[in-house]
């Protein structure tokens, strides 16, 4: 097995995976583009920020697996990874700290003007007068879009803030919201008009693209307070960019459409020479801590894989199949059951979607649930059921219907 580890990890956690994989090659500074020349003969990929795309997924002739050592996939083309029948894990929650600690050092840079108050010292001018007015965190409304690990992370920081907090999330109940003592939203639109900061943590998805859109920047109060820590692309920078310009509403960000794709290069876009926003390089997850704790996140997914053929935290998997009925089938555990089963599925044309084998206590018996594209033939099923020295018992169910393991 080959490893590939084209972006910088902890030198500790590179030992690591030389220890568990015969064979790693270390790469941090590769770009996108010659990925492509190096990805012939890997098996297991590991990518921070990287972009992985199909073409160089085209090009992996053995990859089995990729893992992102962060938390967001959108770098990496899942469509074709998952036509080619290759894994892509990533490690979730790990930086959820660092992103939440980011995300309030951006509010009280906004807030206090602290990057104003920087150079102007720096200048040589001390100007006491004209920064001494803020309007401080205490008591404002904090409004929080996407409760999770991040969301949480930053309604935990901003109690000790004393803010009142009200939360939205696709997800958020009554009940959850009453245990993470915030304000549950109806919908978005409530949260903004009763905030007085608002705090992005969404994934990127063609539904939460624009999310922020120029609408509903436009009825905003005055003098709100946007952050994004999460992905640029759920604000739309234009519509952003002209109400920071009439000084209606100030932001801090460390994200953006049309990020360069490598870790250094040429940033322009709307908000270039805009004034009342303060602004980071991507770099909420960046802290020792968070790298450490995702590092450790990447080597386990990869030993484990090695060990049992599991992917932790696999992100492309079928969420739902085409299959329409399951055929479920106690049967003892002798040589040949499963192989005959799915020969005489395949005779008759049936396409088999997903098959689970579960043994019983002993290893006598066991029970295999096989998703099936269609309805099997009486003839198929009397063919699998008629064979009693094999199958116990057979039962078809029509996966609309709920699943029961009764009689099974």
């Amino acid at each position: 097995m080959r490893l590939l580890i084209a972006d910088k990890l902890p030198e500790e956690h590179v030992q690591l995976l030389r220890e568990i994989m015969k064979e790693v090659e270390y790469e941090p500074g590769l770009a996108s583009v010659t990925l492509a020349d190096h990805i012939s003969n890997v098996n297991v990929l590991i990518v921070r920020g990287m972009k992985v795309t199909s073409d160089i997924i085209e090009r992996a002739d053995v990859l089995e697996l990729i893992v992102r050592s962060g938390a967001g996939t959108e770098n990496i083309d899942l469509e074709a990874a998952s036509a080619r029948g290759i894994y892509v894990a990533n490690c979730p929650d790990k930086n959820s700290a660092a992103v939440a600690e980011l995300t309030f050092g951006l509010l009280l840079a906004v807030d206090r003007r602290i990057p104003e108050q920087t150079a102007s010292l720096a200048s040589g001018m001390w100007d006491k007068v004209g920064f001494a007015r803020s309007d401080g965190l205490k008591g404002k409304v904090l409004g929080v879009i996407g409760t999770g690990a991040v969301g949480r992370e930053v309604i935990k920081r901003a109690k000790a803030f004393d803010m009142p907090v009200v939360a939205w999330s696709r997800t958020l109940t009554d009940t959850k919201a009453k245990e993470l003592d915030v304000t549950r939203a109806q919908t978005i639109d409530d949260l903004l008009s009763n905030s007085d900061i608002v705090s992005l943590h969404l994934a990127l998805t063609p539904e939460t693209e624009h999310l922020l859109s120029a609408e509903r920047i436009s009825k905003l109060k005055q003098g709100t307070i946007i952050l994004n820590t999460s992905r640029g692309a759920i604000i739309d920078t234009e519509a952003l960019a002209e109400a920071l310009k009439s000084g209606r509403i100030r932001a801090g960000l460390d994200v953006y459409e049309g990020e360069p794709a490598e870790g250094q290069g040429r940033f322009l876009n709307a908000l270039s020479g805009i004034p009342n926003w303060v602004g980071t390089h991507h770099i909420g997850a960046s802290t020792e801590q968070a790298q450490r704790a995702t590092a450790d996140e990447t080597v386990r997914i990869i030993e484990i894989y090695l060990k049992t053929g599991n992917v932790e935290n696999c992100v492309n998997f079928a969420k739902e199949t085409p299959a329409s009925y399951e055929l479920i089938i106690r049967h003892y555990d002798k040589i040949g059951v499963l192989t005959r089963i799915l020969t005489d599925l395949r005779e008759s044309n049936i396409n088999v979607h997903e098959v689970h084998n579960i043994i019983f206590e002993g290893a006598t018996a066991a029970v295999a649930r096989i998703q099936l594209d269609t309805h099997p033939p009486q003839e198929t099923l009397s063919k699998i059921s008629v064979r009693k020295d094999e199958i116990i018992r057979m039962r078809l169910v029509k996966l609309q219907q709920p699943i029961s393991a009764e009689g099974v």
